[in-house]
């Protein structure tokens, strides 16, 4: 029974601690809808340089978080910010007004996720966000095209990572996850 209600506890203070890194291509002509998002506070957003001009990730003034990336080229550049402060924020290019988008932070609700132990991701087939999430830390995930070509590889520290998918071709895709030294590949459609 005192066993039981350990793995209760470990599992309620997993899921309230658990954190999500929303991950956004960031290069000309991003729509704003697929930049603008509402987020659990300390979450992360990580913003990928999509093309090699220049850019910023700036925030504008009179928003809940201040943060700016400097100036960035280099197509596979990223940028990262964890945001804890409840509110929105706009931001933008410093470079190109027209790359711009919202972070919506909002608090954190403590719910029992009978899942954590097993890894999962939804929805398949996708047509925006494809949620992963382990048990365990997910420390990178890796998209390839059918032809082997990566599409995109980013790092993460968290137990939760979504793939922003809006702008990669309709067809079907290898997404690898690596976590708790485990690799697992899934095969993901994109409508």
């Amino acid at each position: 029974m005192k066993t039981k209600l350990l793995l209760v506890v470990a599992l309620v203070a997993t899921s309230v601690n658990a954190q999500t890194t929303h991950m956004i291509s960031w290069f000309m002509g991003v729509p704003s809808a697929e930049a603008t998002m509402t987020i659990d506070s300390g979450d992360t957003v990580k913003w990928i340089w999509g093309d090699a001009s220049p850019h910023t990730v700036t925030s504008q003034s009179g928003g809940a978080e201040s943060f700016d990336s400097g100036t960035i080229t280099g197509n596979g550049e990223e940028y990262s910010h964890t945001f804890t402060n409840e509110g929105s924020t706009d931001y933008a290019c410093s470079f190109h007004p027209t790359m711009q988008g919202t972070i919506t932070v909002q608090s954190v609700a403590a719910i029992i996720d009978d899942k954590l132990i097993d890894f999962s991701y939804y929805p398949n087939p996708v047509t925006d966000v494809l949620t992963i999430t382990s048990g365990s830390v997910i420390n990178k995930v890796t998209v390839y095209d059918m032809t082997g070509r990566v599409i995109m590889t980013n790092t993460a520290d968290t137990s939760t990572v979504k793939l922003y998918m809006d702008s990669f071709n309709a067809g079907t895709y290898i997404v690898t996850v690596n976590s708790a030294g485990a690799l697992k590949n899934i095969t993901i459609v994109k409508k």
